[in-house]
């Protein structure tokens, strides 16, 4: 894992459980390649969705086309066939078995998110490294980056990382590991086909 050659994946992974402790984040956290990098990720699993998933043989739903779609239906309530225009009609005949349920001249949708993605924490030679890797994540959820050792221009690094909301812990040797800077807690503005088709990508990858 050429990203994460600094610090080996379990170690980055204690570290996060960590800082997810004192971020108030719980839940699991795995390894993944997602967003041209590794990144640990700090995550709940919604079991409920998992499980009737499995059952009826979906996995992870990565088209954003038919994401998109999804998204404009609501949840777990009927909408008239004849509502939908001749584009969403066409689409409903691709969606993968599992998303929605089509009966008596109606159609409800069935799936939603597989999980939630409460914090990404990358690794990184250079705190410019990692702040570019960690901007990655910043539509989706909560970012930090760990460090092998402080930098010499710490004032920069903790300016401009605490604008961005990016988390910067320094993990030397065995030294226990060192926050500069807590991350930020996630806020979303609006879910969008992109951010859903984010957390599919890792369910793909977890499951």
């Amino acid at each position: 894992m050429t990203s994460t050659a600094e610090l080996s994946a379990e170690a980055i992974s204690e570290i996060a459980s960590v800082v997810s402790a004192d971020a108030g984040f719980v839940g699991c956290r795995s390894t993944v390649w997602v967003q041209g990098t590794w990144a640990v990720l700090s995550f709940r699993l919604d079991k409920d969705e998992s499980d009737r998933r499995r059952a009826v043989g979906l996995g992870a739903i990565t088209a954003p086309d038919i994401l998109q779609f999804l998204l404009g239906l609501p949840t777990g309530k009927p909408v008239a066939l004849e509502a939908l225009t001749p584009a969403e009609r066409s689409m409903l005949r691709m969606v993968p078995h599992g998303t929605v349920l089509v009966s008596a001249g109606m159609v409800i949708r069935q799936a939603v998110p597989p999980l939630g993605v409460e914090m990404a924490m990358v690794s990184a030679r250079s705190w410019r490294k990692g702040l570019e890797r960690a901007g990655r994540f910043a539509p989706f959820c909560s970012r930090a980056m760990v460090l092998r050792t402080p930098p010499r221009d710490l004032d920069a690094l903790r300016l401009e990382a605490g604008f961005y909301g990016i988390g910067v812990i320094v993990a030397a040797g065995s030294a226990e590991p060192d926050v500069l800077v807590a991350p930020a807690r996630f806020r979303r503005n609006r879910f969008t086909a992109a951010g859903w088709r984010f957390l599919e990508e890792v369910y793909r990858q977890v499951r």
